[in-house]
């Protein structure tokens, strides 16, 4: 297998600036006891940070020419047709030549009641045409999870167990295959430790472990995840789990920005950087190694 690198986004999240900039003093307080940063950033209305932001991640795609592109959720705020039809311009702008692929976040599926969150489950469908999936690209191996059948209070348990198996069908064939296997999902399993209680921003205990267990024995080498809008990595036995800071606002000290994973038959690595702090070329990011990047049309 020839080496390959590919870049993961997160969080998006057109509609985040000026839902925040609305946030009353009670509230700002409420996200700072949370351990989450607030922007001075004043009234603001519409999309335009967002749109920056994720432009400035598509153009660095085209620029850099990976294998592919996957965004691991959260691409909407309120789920809004105006935020989708934002969102989904900008992508337009990605070069045709590579590929780009879908997580969805619970902003993007979910909902108070189980009517509503199947209701946003079949509309992310319309438009994606599936909230779960796998894909390859040379022996590689590559699994797309739908955390928010779990992770939606309440949550969607026959749409899990139908993920469920599906997972156990593509890990098979993964291992048929003999490559590497990296598993993408909006939650990350979770934050510190494997056994840690349910959280906001982690999967629920009882979902986790049957999930982990499944990927242990498969061999698969990393999660890539986002949600929690800041970098955080971690392992569960060989396995990296590892949350990717924001395309869009930022929760904590970690930039707006991308992470950029470099893929062999042996190991994966990855950095992250924030806008403006990126590599120059692909040169930069192999040194003696190199990679075969996706040069179609150059």
């Amino acid at each position: 297998m020839s080496p390959f690198f590919f870049i993961q986004l997160a969080d998006p999240q057109f509609g985040m600036f000026a839902a925040r900039s609305k946030l009353t003093d009670e509230g700002i307080e409420k996200e700072l006891l949370k351990g989450c940063k607030v922007i001075p950033t004043g009234p603001i209305s519409g999309l335009d940070k967002e749109r920056q932001l994720f432009a400035q991640a598509i153009g660095e795609a085209n620029r850099l020419r990976p294998a592919f592109v996957v965004v691991c959720g959260d691409m909407v705020h309120t789920n809004s047709p105006s935020e989708w039809k934002e969102l989904l311009e900008v992508a337009g702008t990605l070069d045709p030549s590579i590929p780009i692929h879908w997580v969805p976040g619970n902003h993007d599926i979910g909902g108070l009641s189980t009517k509503e969150a199947m209701d946003s489950l079949y509309s992310y469908r319309e438009m994606f045409e599936a909230n779960y999936s796998a894909f390859q690209h040379q022996e590689a191996s590559f699994i797309i999870l739908d955390s928010t059948a779990i992770c939606n209070k309440p949550p969607l348990p026959d749409e899990w167990d139908a993920q469920l198996a599906f997972v156990e069908k593509e890990l098979a064939a993964a291992a048929s295959r003999g490559g590497p296997t990296i598993v993408f999902s909006h939650h990350p399993a979770f934050l510190k430790s494997p056994d840690e209680p349910d959280d906001y921003w982690n999967m629920p205990l009882r979902y986790r472990v049957p999930l982990l267990q499944r990927l242990r024995t498969a061999n698969v080498k990393a999660m890539f995840c986002g949600h929690w809008h800041r970098n955080n990595y971690t392992s569960y036995s060989d396995m990296e789990v590892v949350v990717s800071g924001p395309v869009g606002y930022p929760l904590a000290k970690d930039p707006s920005g991308y992470r950029i994973v470099k893929v062999n038959s042996e190991n994966i690595e990855h950095e992250y950087y924030g806008f403006g702090a990126g590599p120059s070329s692909v040169l930069d990011l192999v040194n003696s190694t190199q990679l075969s990047i996706h040069v179609d049309n150059v």
